[in-house]
């Protein structure tokens, strides 16, 4: 085969023609193909068309060095350096790639390579348009300090269509300072960023950074002086888990230290507004409460340290302003994690930490900490791994309840805190030592034949110790289910001992789910979290049903499987020929299900009811389920 015409198809997968090396012309325009390595081996091509497809990879075309013609508009590709590779496309040749994302430096650096070579190439021109402000403007920031934002810009050409390769050049151009990348391409996505460490002034300075080598320009601007930070603290109307993120030292312009839970009563504005205040003590492993102005001075006006996690409760909410310095000392601070409970807060803005599963990352609480608990729209969360319902992005002012299984300190550097923060929860009460006021489970609804996980299941969770029950829905993910329980009033989310039963029901009647009980152990209440064992979905019929027996003929055992469409006391009668009872088996009460395996079916070994091996021949079996009855016959042959 020399010549293949196959253009305006639907083709996808072109492997085929790999082996078909004599071809000389191959059409395949005008089709769905987006690989064309088969094609790399095809050597003796001299006239290749493969326009109207969604290829971006053309490194195929590389070593076919007797191409002639080879049309690639209407395609993907951004990189055309393949061509430049190809040494056998010279004069006289011709190459279309009109109507391609082409890089700039296709069309600057590739395209006149070809065509001083002598090849005709048709393409459309790009001219990059004025690159576009994307994000890091106005950041703030210490002298001396590394921004946590890069100046972003994104370059588009004159359509508007992402223009990668645009070389883009980043300048200081007031306030000194260094930059992380001076001169860079825009990539695939047509960006390009700079990371700027602010000089060492430390007056209020703008410092301005230009995009160059394309037509106009973009400015950045950033600040290195910040005598105090500004935090507005806004906690609801409730109970909320918060922290103060700075050392404040003006609450809403007005001078005032915040040292103490005290200090914190009287600026959220006293006995009128606020509740309690309850923090925790490692040291006695109980919860402090500040209920009343008289509370000043007592144990329970603990001081603030930079990780002091606290539990509010507002009849009202509140908003104040805070202004202030930054916790720990030069952008360093530290978690202290005790054995057992701890309510904290993170000191510092840290670069590592964005969400709440990146915690999990920190030396100290990653292998440490199986769960997080915290509060998100007035509603506890439990956080063990990424993506998990609770995994929202930490905004400062936040507190979380980590259970250590061991002391530990985990080292926070970075900024201070400058955003919105404010988050409803419920309160916690004191603990005891065999009980979690808290209390996360995780688990599944598996199906028993595929092993899929199920979504949609209601699953309820009873602690038959206590009579109280949680529900939530099946997710269909790999964890199934999350359910967090919290004892607001007794402290009792789950005590070691505690039975719980573990349910699952689907809204479609034809599925069932096998319960389960777990009593809890003293390690689930010293970690607050309890991987329930899978529940199992199986399959309830539309009818009951005898099946045949199975082997049939059989010798000397056999395996005899029905259906229950719904709960029953189940019996089964082997007669023979003659009408007399050889055995009754008694299989007792059955829920709703298929009993057709091995290890679900009624079981018989040829045995009589006085436990002798019956004789060949024919014999009937009886089943009788409720008001249900059916007779098949099986056959034994020795």
């Amino acid at each position: 085969l020399t010549e293949l015409y196959l253009w305006n198809n639907s083709i996808s997968d072109i492997s085929a023609v790999a082996g078909l090396t004599n071809l000389t012309e191959l059409h395949l325009g005008d089709s769905n193909i987006s690989d064309i390595s088969a094609v790399a081996g095809l050597t003796n091509l001299t006239e290749l068309y493969l326009w109207n497809n969604s290829i971006s990879d053309i490194s195929a075309v590389a070593a076919l060095t007797n191409l002639t013609s080879l049309w690639l508009q209407e395609n993907n590709i951004s990189d055309i350096s393949p061509l430049v590779a190809n040494a056998g496309l010279g004069s006289g040749d011709t190459v279309n790639v009109r109507r391609n994302s082409l890089s700039y430096q296709s069309i600057h650096t590739h395209i006149p390579t070809l065509q001083q070579r002598g090849v005709t190439v048709e393409f459309n021109n790009r001219t990059p348009a004025p690159p576009l402000k994307i994000s890091g403007d106005d950041q703030q920031a210490a002298p001396g300090t590394t921004l946590e934002h890069p100046f972003v810009v994104e370059v588009r050409d004159q359509n508007g269509e992402v223009f990668a390769g645009v070389p883009v050049t980043f300048a200081i151009t007031a306030g000194g300072g260094t930059l992380s990348v001076t001169n860079t391409i825009a990539d695939a996505n047509g960006r390009a960023q700079s990371i700027l460490t602010l000089g060492p002034n430390p007056e209020t300075n703008t410092i301005s950074v230009s995009a160059t080598r394309i037509a106009g320009s973009v400015t950045f601007h950033a600040i290195s002086d910040i005598p105090f930070i500004e935090y507005i603290l806004s906690i609801p109307a409730g109970t909320s888990l918060i922290h103060v993120p700075l050392r404040v030292t003006a609450v809403d312009k007005i001078e005032k230290i915040i040292e103490s839970v005290g200090d914190l009563y009287d600026a959220l504005g006293g006995a009128s507004v606020v509740n309690f205040l309850i923090t925790y003590d490692s040291a006695t492993q109980g919860w402090l409460s500040y209920f009343v102005p008289s509370d000043k001075g007592s144990s329970a006006d603990a001081a603030l340290t930079d990780d002091k996690g606290i539990i509010v409760g507002l009849r009202t909410p509140v908003s104040i302003q805070l202004r202030g310095n930054p916790l720990g000392t030069d952008g360093n601070s530290a978690i202290t994690l005790t054995l057992g409970i701890n309510l904290v807060g993170l000191p510092l803005r840290d670069s590592r930490v964005r969400r709440v599963s990146h915690l999990f990352a920190l030396d100290g609480i990653g292998g440490n900490v199986p769960v997080i608990i915290l509060t998100d729209n007035g509603e506890f969360k439990a956080v063990g791994r990424a993506d998990d319902p609770g995994d929202i992005a930490i905004t400062g002012g936040q507190a979380f309840i980590l259970t250590a299984q061991q002391a530990a300190q985990v080292t926070i550097a970075g900024q201070g805190w400058t955003n919105v923060s404010g988050v409803a929860a419920a309160p916690l009460v004191a603990e005891v030592t065999d009980t979690t006021p808290v209390l996360a489970l995780r688990g599944a609804v598996v199906d028993e034949r595929t092993g899929a996980h199920g979504e949609g299941f209601r699953v309820t969770v009873k602690n038959l110790s206590i009579g109280k029950a949680i529900t939530g829905l099946t997710t269909g993910e790999a964890a199934g289910y999350r359910l967090t329980v919290v004892d607001t009033e007794m402290a009792r989310a789950a005590m070691t001992g505690d039975v719980l039963e573990v349910s699952a029901r689907s809204a479609n009647p034809q599925i069932g789910v096998k319960p389960l009980r777990y009593t809890v152990t003293a390690d689930d209440v010293r970690r607050s979290l309890i991987e329930l064992p899978e529940l199992v979905i199986y399959e309830i019929p539309a009818e009951t049903k005898l099946l045949a027996n199975y082997p049939n003929p059989f010798n000397p055992e056999t395996w005899i499987p029905y259906r229950l469409a719904s709960d029953g006391y189940v019996t089964l009668t082997i007669y023979d020929l003659s009408g007399r009872v050889v055995r009754t088996l008694d299989v007792g009460h059955r829920v709703a299900a298929v009993y057709e395996s091995r290890s679900k079916a009624i079981y018989f070994d040829s045995r009589n009811q006085f436990g002798e091996t019956v004789a060949s021949g024919v014999y009937f079996y009886h089943l009788l389920a409720g008001d249900y009855s059916a007779t098949q016959r099986m056959l034994i042959v020795k």
